[in-house]
């Protein structure tokens, strides 16, 4: 018989339990033993809680608030929204065919700078924003949904006295929000352009469930999130597709604090995998709707085109061989081919 390595004593305790049936002195050692180990992980879990919460508050303590003072030194104009200040700015002649080009989830308006000059030569006056939570727009503590983004839009086109149909293009979830836009206000729109649009886009699934977790969302967002948002960018510049200064355009606006909160509040909120209804409902509007589409991308895969097709019958995809989700800046000049074409 083989007995726990306990003091002479014990041991002669402990056989003697054995032996008449008694199991009440190693009953109550084990107890000590299981309440020991019980309050080590406690404790180790209440110092984990603390180093995280630490890190997410120093984190977002060493960010700047982006107030007016700080707004005034950037580039731009601003207007002010129901739902807070917007950046923007127009470039082309005015009195000309509106283009507004409208960015995705994570890169601010900034995507758009391979593009603007090749519209702006096609004759089209062109209008480029930030989202609300990203660039230099306000980072209110607001639930970012679908409908933020479609009362952002129609805001700013009141304010800025557009009142005749524009053409849209939506890059990403860009494009989810200007079908959505459509589909509430088919008056306003003369044209729908979607590149890799959101709406069809599979659902999180793994490690990228982790972010509805409320506190540990938080805490991935402050660790991983700069990083994650970075990596297509980075990618394309390395490879000569995309602006060096678009990771110095990054990083500047990624200086005040609310763009990661922004960004994971749209990913807990936003209809990124349902917005079939909406799709169909511009389909069966008939407004003109294109679209452009990486025939490589991970993140909106080319194989969800056939799910906006069955929506949207009329609609034209045009596939470019060997390009990603970064499509619109890493392939810009392709990308513009197309787009100047259906300006005409």
């Amino acid at each position: 018989m083989t007995l726990l390595r306990y003091p002479e004593s014990d041991r002669l305790k402990a056989l003697d339990a054995r032996l008449h049936g008694h199991d009440e002195y190693l009953t109550d050692r084990n107890l000590t033993m299981i309440k020991k180990l019980l309050f080590t992980l406690i404790g180790c879990l209440v110092a984990l809680v603390l180093v995280m919460v630490g890190t997410y508050y120093y984190f977002q303590f060493s960010l700047k608030e982006l107030t007016p003072e700080e707004r005034a030194k950037l580039p731009g104009e601003f207007v002010q929204l129901d739902d807070g200040v917007v950046s923007y700015y127009w470039k082309g002649t005015e009195n000309r065919d509106i283009v507004v080009l409208v960015h995705g989830l994570s890169t601010p308006k900034f995507v758009w700078d391979g593009n603007v000059d090749a519209l702006t030569a096609a004759g089209k006056r062109v209008l480029v924003y930030d989202h609300l939570g990203r660039g230099f727009s306000d980072r209110p503590d607001i639930v970012y949904d679908g409908e933020l983004y479609i009362r952002e839009l129609s805001n700013l086109l009141d304010a800025l006295h557009v009142t005749q149909p524009v053409t849209l293009v939506g890059y990403s979830m860009g494009g989810g929000n200007v079908i959505g836009f459509a589909a509430r206000y088919p008056e306003r729109v003369k044209k729908l352009i979607l590149i890799a649009p959101a709406g069809y886009v599979p659902s999180y699934e793994g490690l990228a469930a982790l972010i509805f977790a409320p506190g540990l969302g938080e805490w991935l967002m402050t660790m991983v999130g700069k990083k994650e948002m970075l990596a297509d960018i980075l990618e394309a510049v390395e490879a000569g597709k995309a602006r060096p200064d678009m990771v110095e355009k990054f990083e500047e606006q990624f200086q005040y604090r609310g763009y990661l909160d922004s960004i994971l509040s749209t990913m807990r909120n936003y209809p990124m995998y349902d917005l079939s209804k909406e799709y169909e409902k511009v389909g069966r509007l008939g407004i003109p709707t294109f679209a452009i589409w990486g025939v490589d991308d991970q993140v909106v895969p080319f194989s969800t085109a056939e799910n906006v097709k069955k929506a949207i019958p009329h609609i034209k995809v045009f596939p470019v061989d060997g390009a990603g989700h970064s499509v619109t800046y890493a392939e810009s000049e392709k990308v513009n081919e197309i787009l100047v074409g259906l300006m005409k």
